[in-house]
C-alpha cells in the first residue's frame, strides 16, 4: 500500500524511468556508430549550440537526463529531502511551478556562461535550496522550519559551490542560476500557511467555518510543520501532536477528523503509533 502520494515522488519516478530508458538505449548504435544514449544527450542536453540551432526545448529536457548512476542517485536523494519540505510549505501545484522555473532558469544560465552540454536536475534542486534559504530569513516563518531553512542551509550552499568550482564537469552556472531564481521566489512567494492565515482572518468576519473548512485549515497548517519534523521524536514534536489532537477534537465531527488523520498518515507524516493514538481521541 502506498501511504502517500506527492509531486516529489512523481518527479523522482519520472527521472529514474528516463535514466533507465536512456541507459537501455545506450546498448544500440545509430548513424555512424554513435550510441543512441549519446544522441539523446546531445539532442536533450542544454547548451549554447543547441539553443542557437533551434533546440529550444532543451532547457526542460536537460532536467530529466543524468550522466551516470552516482549523478542520479545524489540528485534524487537531494530532491527527496528538499522536495517534500518545499511541497509541504507551498503546496504541490506551486512546488511544481517553482521546480521547473528554477530548473529552466539554471539551464539557461548554464548555456549563457558555458559552451558545454549541461544535463541533470541539480539546477532545480539548487532552486529548492534557494527557496528554503530566503524563506528562513522571513519573520513569519514558523520556528519549526527554522532548522531547515535560512542560514542553516548556508554551509550546504557554500560546500556545493566550492565542489562545483573544484571538480571538472560540474556546471556551477546552472547551480547558481537555479539558486538565485529560487532565492527570489522564496522571498516573494507566500507559503500555504500564510495564504491560509490571511484568508482565515477575512473569512471569520463573515461567518463561522464549517468542519470541512476547518479540516482543510488543519491540513494546510500541519503538513509543512510535520514535514519539517520527520523522524524527529523531540519534545517539540510531542507538543505539536498534542496541539493537533486538540484541533481535531474541536471539529466535533469524527468522520472529518478521521479523514484529516488519514491524509496526514498516508503522507507519512504520522507514525502508526501516533495515528492510532490520535484516532482513539476522536
Amino acid at each position: 500500500m502506498i501511504r502517500f502520494r506527492s509531486a516529489t515522488i512523481t518527479l523522482i519516478i519520472i527521472n529514474v524511468i528516463v535514466y533507465l530508458l536512456v541507459a537501455f538505449m545506450g546498448l544500440f548504435r545509430g548513424p555512424q556508430g554513435i550510441s543512441y544514449r549519446d544522441l539523446i544527450t546531445v539532442y536533450g542536453g542544454v547548451s549554447r549550440f543547441a539553443l542557437s540551432n533551434g533546440l529550444i526545448y532543451t532547457p526542460l529536457t536537460a532536467l530529466f537526463l543524468h550522466g551516470n548512476l552516482m549523478h542520479i542517485l545524489f540528485n534524487m536523494w537531494a530532491l527527496f529531502q528538499l522536495g517534500h519540505v518545499v511541497e509541504g510549505v507551498y503546496g504541490s501545484k506551486w512546488y511544481l511551478l517553482f521546480y521547473f522555473v528554477t530548473g529552466i532558469s539554471g539551464s539557461l544560465s548554464a548555456a549563457a556562461f558555458s559552451t558545454a552540454f549541461t544535463i541533470g536536475s541539480s539546477s532545480a534542486i539548487f532552486g529548492l535550496v534557494g527557496i528554503l534559504f530566503t524563506l528562513g530569513l522571513k519573520k513569519d516563518t514558523p520556528v519549526v522550519l527554522r532548522s531547515i531553512t535560512g542560514y542553516s542551509l548556508l554551509p550546504i550552499i557554500l560546500i556545493n559551490l566550492f565542489l562545483g568550482f573544484s571538480i571538472p564537469g560540474i556546471s556551477n552556472a546552472a547551480h547558481i542560476g537555479g539558486l538565485v531564481v529560487g532565492a527570489i521566489i522564496g522571498w516573494f512567494a507566500k507559503p500555504a500557511y500564510a495564504r491560509s492565515a490571511r484568508s482565515r482572518r477575512v473569512y471569520t468576519r463573515v461567518k463561522e467555518k464549517t468542519p470541512e473548512e476547518a479540516s482543510r485549515d488543519i491540513l494546510v497548517k500541519y503538513i509543512p510543520v510535520l514535514n519539517g519534523m520527520k523522524d524527529n521524536r523531540s519534545e517539540e514534536r510531542t507538543i505539536r501532536i498534542a496541539q493537533l489532537r486538540s484541533e481535531l477534537s474541536s471539529l466535533k465531527d469524527q468522520e472529518i477528523g478521521s479523514k484529516v488523520l488519514w491524509e496526514l498518515y498516508k503522507r507519512d507524516l504520522l507514525s502508526q503509533e501516533e495515528f492510532e493514538r490520535l484516532r482513539r481521541f476522536l
